[in-house]
C-alpha cells in the first residue's frame, strides 16, 4: 500500500471513531431538546442522567431552548439567603390528566414566592394559599418543580456550582441567571504564613464547636442560621429567639458570625445532627464578628477588624439580658508580636486556652476588613498530637472515586498513654505511596506510622477506645524517604 493511501485509510479510521462518540451524543441532546419544553422536564432528565458532563449538556440544551424559568427556579431554590418560611409543600398524588387544564402559570407561582419570601404570607395562610396553589397547578409542574423550589432542593443531582459553570459560558445574558454561592470568612494555617505573624495582633480563643452564621433580617423581621457551606440549620432554636428580640434594636439587618458550642463537640454533633427530639438547650453561641447583611451579600465589609469587634461588644449587654448567657462575645486580647513580650503573651495565651481545652488560637489582623473568601486575616493556631500506631487493614478505595483502583484508607490501632486508639485514616498519601501500600497489604500490616490529628476523641461504639479527631498519616516509623516496601 502507498503512502497516499495508507493516510486515507487512517483518515477513514479516526473519522469512523470520532462518529461512534460524536454521533450517539448528537442524537442524545437532540432527545434532550425534543423532550424539553418546560423547567419540569429539565429537572426530569437530569434526574435520569447521572453523568457530570451529561447533566451539564443538558443544561446548556435549556439555556439553548430558552426555558429560563429553569435557571430563575434554580436561583429561588439554591441562593441560601432566599427562604420562604414552609417547612411542608403540599405534594400531588397521581398523574396528570390529559384533559385538565393548569390555570398556575410560572408568573402566578413567582408572586406567591414573591409573598412568603417577603412573609406576606405565612402560618395558615401560607398553607391555604399553597394548597389553592397545588389544586390547579398540573402534577408534573408542581411535584416536579414549583414544589422543589419552595423545599430548595430541586432533587436533580445539581449544585450551584453546575449552573454557574455552564452560564459563565453563555455571555451576559446568562450571567443575569448566576446563583450567589454562600460564603463566609475562613482562616489559613498559621504554620504555612510565618511572615503574618508579626506587627499588632488580636488573639481569639478558637473555640471547639461548629461554625454557625447568623442573620437577622430586618425588612422580613426574621432570623436564620446557617452552617459555614449554606445549609440552613434549625436545631438550635432557643437561640434563633434570643436574636430575635434583637430584631426591634437593630437599625438594619445584619449577619453575626460565631460557633456553636455544647458541654463537649460529641454532645454537640449530636445536637447538631438530630433526628429525634434531643436537647439542644444546653448549647450556646459565642459570637467573633458582625457585619451588615447588605455587606455580606457583596462579599466584602470595608470595617476593620477592630471596628467590627467594638460594634459586636456594644450588643454584649442586650445577649447577656435577652439570653441569659445564652450568646455572648469572644473577648479579644491585643499584643505586639515584634515584640518579646508579645511573643511570650501569644505563648501563655495558646498554653491557657489548651490546657483549658479549647482548640487553639486565632490570630486576627486589626486593620482587615471581612472577605467573605479564605485569607491570611485571619491566622489560626492549631496544636496537634501525634501517635505512634500499627496498620490493621488496609481498606480499598470506595467504587467510582478517584482511589477505586487503589488504597483508600489504613485502619490503625494501638496504645498511647495508656489509652486504647482505633482510627482509619484516609489522608496524608501520597498517590505512588497509596498504590505501593495497595500492592503490598500483607507487608503493610503490623508497622508502625505516625499519626497525626488535632484531639483524641471517645469512639462511639465503645467507651474504652479513642479515636482521632482529622486524623493524617505523616510517615512510617523506620522506613527511610525512598525505601521499598
Amino acid at each position: 500500500m502507498n503512502p497516499t493511501n495508507r493516510n486515507h485509510l487512517q483518515e477513514s479510521r479516526i473519522k469512523i471513531a470520532l462518529d461512534k462518540i460524536i454521533i450517539p451524543d448528537k442524537i442524545q441532546e437532540n432527545h434532550w431538546r425534543h423532550s424539553m419544553k418546560s423547567a419540569a422536564d429539565v429537572i426530569a432528565q437530569l434526574e435520569q442522567n447521572n453523568a457530570r458532563t451529561e447533566k451539564e449538556r443538558i443544561i446548556q440544551s435549556a439555556w439553548d431552548l430558552e426555558i429560563t424559568e429553569f435557571f430563575e427556579g434554580a436561583q429561588m431554590a439554591y441562593d441560601a439567603l432566599r427562604t420562604y418560611g414552609v417547612k411542608k409543600v403540599p405534594l400531588i398524588a397521581g398523574e396528570d390528566d390529559p384533559n385538565f387544564q393548569s390555570t398556575l402559570d410560572w408568573t402566578r407561582f413567582k408572586s406567591i414566592a414573591h409573598k412568603l419570601e417577603s412573609r406576606e404570607l405565612t402560618g395558615n395562610a401560607a398553607r391555604d394559599v399553597l394548597r389553592s396553589a397545588a389544586d390547579v397547578a398540573s402534577v408534573q409542574d408542581w411535584n416536579g418543580f414549583y414544589r422543589r423550589v419552595l423545599l430548595k432542593d430541586l432533587k436533580c443531582g445539581i449544585t450551584e456550582t453546575t449552573i454557574n459553570k455552564v452560564l459563565e459560558k453563555n455571555g451576559d445574558d446568562a450571567c443575569q441567571y448566576l446563583i450567589p454561592v454562600f460564603s463566609c470568612q475562613l482562616a489559613k494555617n498559621g504554620e504555612d504564613h510565618p511572615k503574618k505573624m508579626c506587627g499588632t495582633k488580636l488573639l481569639d480563643i478558637k473555640l471547639d464547636g461548629v461554625r454557625i452564621i447568623s442573620i437577622l433580617d430586618k425588612e422580613r423581621n426574621t432570623v436564620a442560621q446557617y452552617s459555614r457551606d449554606g445549609r440552613l440549620n434549625e436545631n438550635f432554636p432557643h437561640i434563633s429567639q434570643y436574636l430575635a428580640r434583637l430584631l426591634p434594636v437593630i437599625t438594619e439587618s445584619m449577619v453575626f458570625d460565631g460557633e456553636m458550642v455544647s458541654r463537649n463537640f460529641q454532645a454537640l454533633m449530636r445536637q447538631l445532627n438530630r433526628k429525634d427530639d434531643i436537647d439542644t438547650t444546653d448549647a450556646k453561641l459565642a459570637l467573633f464578628d458582625c457585619l451588615p447583611l447588605r455587606d455580606f451579600r457583596a462579599g466584602e465589609c470595608l470595617l476593620t477588624q477592630t471596628q467590627r469587634h467594638e460594634a459586636l461588644t456594644e450588643f454584649q449587654p442586650l445577649f447577656a439580658q435577652e439570653s441569659g448567657g445564652g450568646i455572648f462575645v469572644v473577648p479579644k486580647q491585643v499584643v505586639n508580636l515584634d515584640t518579646d513580650a508579645g511573643k511570650q503573651t501569644l505563648r501563655e495565651f495558646n498554653r491557657d486556652t489548651i490546657a483549658a481545652g479549647y482548640e487553639g488560637v486565632m490570630i486576627k489582623d486589626p486593620a482587615a476588613t471581612y472577605r467573605t473568601k479564605r485569607t491570611d486575616a485571619w491566622l489560626k493556631i492549631k496544636p496537634f498530637l501525634t501517635v505512634d500506631l500499627a496498620v490493621v487493614d488496609v481498606v480499598a478505595g470506595t467504587p467510582g472515586s478517584k482511589y477505586s483502583h487503589t488504597m483508600g484508607a489504613v485502619v490503625f490501632a494501638g496504645e498511647d498513654q495508656g489509652k486504647q486508639i482505633s482510627v482509619t485514616v484516609g489522608s496524608g498519601y501520597s498517590d505512588e505511596l497509596r498504590d505501593a501500600i495497595w500492592n503490598n497489604r500483607e507487608q503493610v500490616v503490623g508497622r508502625i506510622a505516625e499519626i497525626k490529628g488535632d484531639t483524641l476523641t471517645k469512639n462511639q461504639e465503645s467507651d474504652d477506645v479513642y479515636s482521632l479527631r482529622f486524623p493524617v498519616f505523616m510517615q512510617f516509623r523506620g522506613w527511610e524517604p525512598g525505601e521499598k516496601i
